[in-house]
């Protein structure tokens, strides 16, 4: 082989296994926005367009931008950044703050998404005139998807391409969308959604045919137009997938549910510190309340505007927790009523046992009503006070 060759395969090697991160659903750079700054449009014009995407990226991209707390941010969007400074590439780059931005929604009402987003990978053949070819992870056509991912918000990754994929999948089955071959071949990966792309064309001129499985549902279109806008609109279209079955709820106080999360397998300050972050990036609701800590267990309360299939879906991202089964309770030891009845009972048997056909006398000089109690006293009864609804639990382990 060729040196030439040895260094672009090495160089695909390294590319996909950067992509092949087992905590790739968690979006540390969510809160930072790119954009080029056009000819002649001010500063203040980006720092406004910057919002817009950030806004889209946590309440979806249908957000009601000129009403209420939203249409309040965008007249002054500097409150809402942390820094403003310039990349690499000439792009402005503007990091905002996460509280500031979760106020404004929770304002709204609006359901809004975290850090912690389902993993979609992608299966994605180019058409060219010899033929299909599966997409390489540094083709171009995949570092524009990667950069139209960024933008919107969403977590693709690539498969490894090596001899287990290509003998599960080749270019045939990616055109055709075979469901069963590609999501079998998608369970090595730590990614909840499968995404099957056919590209064709480039350029000006280029068409994408998509389908994707996420959990039990499954969506699919055609979008046309330029590289550039065809990219971002189907990133946009995952993204409102991944919105519509992963959004929280801005519900009011009195619909949100108290959790209990009790995750086993704490061995370390930086796990700990990991699972309150973890469960701090789950949403603008999930403020987490440390209950108790024994040993290597960590007992949470969370609140929650959801049942438990929707919070389990959302704990699910981060692939470090396995949900485990509820323990079974210890027989508690008899109690103390139970264990004076039968020594009584053991009394009344030894005194039946007793000759008592010889009773003792009566006394000759009893005083008249001797032998009469005073009534007795009412008992005083307290009042039942009904215990508080137990808090359901979840039961983890962590695999840190």
């Amino acid at each position: 082989m060729r040196f030439k060759q040895k260094v672009r395969l090495l160089l695909l090697c390294i590319t996909a296994l950067a992509s092949f991160n087992l905590w790739a659903a968690v979006l540390d750079d969510l809160y930072q926005v790119e954009l080029t700054q056009a000819e002649g449009q001010s500063r203040d014009e980006v720092m406004r367009d910057a919002t817009i995407v950030m806004l889209q990226r946590l309440a979806g991209s249908d957000i009601a931008l000129q009403r209420g707390s939203v249409a309040a941010a965008l007249k002054a969007p500097q409150d809402l950044m942390r820094r403003i400074g310039s990349a690499d590439d000439g792009k402005v780059r503007i990091e905002f703050e996460p509280d500031a931005l979760s106020g404004v929604l929770r304002e709204a009402g609006l359901s809004a998404l975290g850090r912690n987003r389902p993993g979609i990978l992608v299966w994605a053949v180019e058409a060219g005139e010899l033929g299909d070819r599966s997409m390489s992870p540094v083709s171009p056509w995949a570092l524009l998807l990667k950069e139209a991912a960024t933008h919107r918000g969403v977590a693709l990754s690539f498969p490894l391409g090596d001899l287990q994929d290509m003998s599960q999948v080749n270019e045939q089955v990616i055109r055709q969308a075979s469901r069963d071959e590609l999501l079998e071949a998608s369970e090595r990966y730590p990614a909840e959604g499968t995404l099957v792309l056919t590209i064709a064309g480039q350029g000006e001129q280029a068409a994408l045919d998509w389908t994707l499985w996420l959990n039990d549902q499954s969506s699919s279109g055609r979008i046309t137009g330029t590289a550039d806008a065809a990219a971002d609109e189907l990133m946009t279209r995952m993204a409102d997938v991944v919105f519509a079955q992963y959004s929280i709820s801005a519900a009011g106080a009195e619909d949100v549910s108290g959790w209990q999360l009790h995750v086993e397998g704490i061995n370390s300050a930086a796990d700990y510190s990991s699972l309150l972050r973890m469960v701090r990036q789950l949403g603008s609701q999930q403020q987490a309340k440390v209950v108790a800590i024994d040993g290597d267990t960590v007992l949470l309360q969370v609140r929650f505007p959801g049942n438990e299939s929707q919070l389990e879906r959302l704990l699910n991202l981060d692939m470090r927790l396995q949900r485990i089964p509820e323990p079974i309770p210890e027989p508690e030891p008899e109690s103390a009523p139970r264990a004076l009845e039968q020594q009584t009972d053991e009394s009344s048997a030894v005194a039946e046992s007793m000759d008592m056909s010889d009773p003792a006398p009566e006394s000759a000089a009893e005083p008249a009503g001797a032998g009469v109690l005073p009534p007795a006293e009412p008992e005083q009864v307290a009042p039942v006070v009904p215990a508080a609804p137990a808090i359901p639990t979840l039961y983890f382990r962590w695999r840190g």
